[in-house]
């Protein structure tokens, strides 16, 4: 048998001839895998975010060596400190006595102002420290006047243990609104969402210490444990008796309250 005769007498010189719906079938498969390779698809930008999701990690409230201050008005050579400046500058000392750290400052206003008026204040609030229990030597200084047209005042202050947010609020990196970026797309919360919370609950602690630690306890009132437990057994005066025998609730009485 003559092979190259054969090989001829078939199409495509003895080839099988293609089928037109491979390359079709071969799309279609294609397009179904889109969405299943969309879903093993992880999104980097989320998972590296240096930005913390909860706002107690992202407006930490911290404990830091900051100034509190008070600022009294000016007064007159012959006038004293009126009720309200007076009992301001007595809760002043008396946290400086308790929390207080190094000297007091007290800031004289320097340039057009009155200058006797400064003075004469100054040495108010110097004998109203004194009476006040405030001991030690005060640090003067002076501070420039931008504006003569407001009140002149006297900046007393010291350092304290403070809590305080790590950063300030109204800080906006990103836009809330719809922009050109895929930010609102993560399903996160805004940047600035909790810090005036945190503003808040920092400035309402009394001891920030109290954000380290707890409290030592303290004794218990033996007064108050003695009336309950007689209340429990049962009163003599009542012909009460122990609870082991005989025990019933109509001779206990509220706490603060009389038999």
């Amino acid at each position: 048998m003559n092979t190259p005769a054969i090989a001829k007498a078939l199409p495509d010189g003895g080839q099988r001839p293609r089928s037109r719906a491979a390359p079709a079938v071969a799309a279609l498969l294609l397009l179904l895998g889109l969405p299943i390779a969309g879903c093993s698809h992880v999104d980097r930008a989320v998972a590296t975010s240096a930005i913390p999701a909860d706002y107690h990690q992202r407006h930490p409230v911290a404990l830091v060596d900051a100034r509190q201050s008070l600022d009294i008005f000016l007064v007159g050579a012959r006038d004293g400190l009126d009720y309200r400046q007076k009992h301001d500058l007595e809760a002043f000392s008396a946290d400086y006595l308790a929390h207080g750290e190094g000297r007091i400052q007290i800031l004289l206003p320097r340039g057009p102002v009155d200058g006797r008026a400064a003075e004469s204040t100054m040495t108010v609030v110097r004998r109203a420290l004194a009476a006040s229990g405030v001991k030690g030597d005060i640090e003067i200084g002076s501070y420039r006047v931008a504006d003569p047209r407001l009140a002149s005042v006297l900046r007393l202050s010291f350092v304290k243990l403070q809590a305080r947010v790590a950063d300030r609020c109204g800080d906006w990196p990103d836009d809330l609104g719809p922009g050109t970026n895929t930010k609102e797309w993560e399903n996160r919360s805004y940047y600035n969402l909790g810090c005036a919370n945190q503003q808040t609950l920092a400035a309402q602690i009394d001891d920030p210490r109290d954000l380290v630690r707890p409290r030592a306890e303290e004794p218990g009132d033996v007064q108050m444990r003695t009336r309950a437990i007689g209340d429990l057994r049962g009163n003599p005066v009542l012909n009460g008796q122990d609870p082991s025998t005989t025990f019933t609730q109509s001779k206990l009485v509220p706490i603060g309250g009389t038999q």
